[in-house]
């Protein structure tokens, strides 16, 4: 497993296709997918907008939309979260290869974007070749990841997390389910009732983490504090 980033300086972006995300934001973070398919990524953000901006500006590129607003700025909190729907090529073809993904807390800040992806060594060559190609960043690092690595900041539990995993390949998650809850408890080796306060509590957990967004994630300075 490989994980690159991919870095622009901020007034590099302000040059090539993406520019618009400058234009609207001071800083912007992604925090997961809502949907990714080969066609479509819907993808959950948090970001702080400039002066007399708002989300809905991205649209004026035909590479975003966003769909839905999913919290505006308060008196404790001045981020935005909102759903967007994603069409630039390079998210596309992310997508599309398979293998790979855009990690959590790939953002926009102060010094330009950082677009951290992770996946196979030759799903990660196409994409960097890709890039290159379509926006030219100014700096592109690589690392060697090992499977431990993604339980770090983790919001569910190591054992939470193995009763979600084994519930969705499943098919709990399914319409109509490909299990019942006393199969699935059976499989895990747990009681019924444990199993199922597992699978609530995740569930408000993963809900409350994508309304409410991690503020660990922009640091102080995003929070205002």
């Amino acid at each position: 497993m490989r994980e690159i980033t991919l870095f622009w300086k901020r007034e590099r972006l302000a040059l090539n296709q993406v520019n618009i995300v400058t234009e609207v934001f001071e800083k912007c973070i992604f925090l997961g997918y809502l949907e990714r398919t080969s066609t479509v990524v819907l993808a959950f953000m948090r970001g702080i907008c400039k002066p007399d901006k708002t989300p809905f500006d991205m649209n004026e590129s035909d590479d975003f939309e966003v769909t839905e607003i999913l919290s505006e700025p308060s008196q404790n909190d001045s981020a935005w979260m909102f759903v967007i729907n994603i069409k630039h090529p390079l998210t596309l073809l992310s997508a599309k290869i398979g293998k790979l993904t855009v990690k959590p807390g790939s953002c926009v800040n102060d010094e330009g974007l950082f677009y951290i992806i992770r996946g196979s060594p030759l799903s990660i060559k196409v994409v960097t070749t890709a890039a290159r190609m379509m926006l030219k960043p100014d700096r592109i690092s690589a690392t060697t990841i090992s499977q431990s690595d993604f339980r770090g900041n983790q919001i569910l539990s190591d054992k939470r997390m193995d009763v979600l995993q084994i519930a969705y390949s499943e098919g709990w998650y399914n319409t109509p389910r490909g299990i019942t809850l006393g199969e699935l408890a059976n499989k895990i080796g747990l009681g019924r009732s444990t199993v199922s306060e597992h699978l609530i509590k995740s569930e408000s957990k993963i809900i409350q983490y994508f309304l409410e967004g991690d503020p660990t994630l922009f640091g102080e300075e995003m929070n205002g504090k």
